[in-house]
């Protein structure tokens, strides 16, 4: 089970089940006489098969989700509407993957050997990094954001 924490106020907690399905809980403000709770807020189901990771955007504004189905699912934030499915017929499993700094763009890594640059916007390949002769499981991508 992949998991991941948003550092944006109102989606604290997300997790990517085996099974390919998302969950987002909500996490209450802790006081001096009350622990924190998590409260489910929406399962969606994502992928038919394994869910592998789970990210999000810098800006928060979007999600991520990888899986043994051979894509990457972006997902708004706002009201968890799927917004772009990237694949290509010779990727498999999609292990990882990793947001540019200013979210428009995103990295993958596969198993069939490659890591991809895709635009999240059309959802196109805008390159394709190769020479791996075995899978690529996980993956660092930095960049640095606009101004820095």
């Amino acid at each position: 089970m992949e998991m991941c924490v948003c550092p944006c106020p109102f989606v604290p907690f997300i997790c990517l089940s085996v099974q390919g399905d998302v969950y987002v809980w909500s996490l209450s403000q802790s006081t001096a006489e009350r622990a924190s709770t998590l409260t489910p807020k929406t399962r969606l189901s994502a992928h038919d098969k394994y869910g592998l990771k789970c990210c999000f955007s810098p800006d928060s504004c979007l999600l991520a989700t990888t899986s043994a189905d051979g894509s990457v699912k972006i997902w708004n934030t706002a009201d968890w509407s799927l917004r772009q499915t990237l694949s290509v017929d010779t990727q498999r499993w999609v292990w990882d993957a990793q947001f540019s700094a200013d979210s428009n763009y995103i990295v993958t890594a596969s198993s069939d050997g490659n890591a991809r640059l895709w635009s999240v916007d059309d959802g196109d390949v805008r390159r394709t990094y190769s020479g791996h002769q075995k899978a690529i499981v996980c993956l660092a991508f930095h960049d640095k954001s606009p101004g820095a």
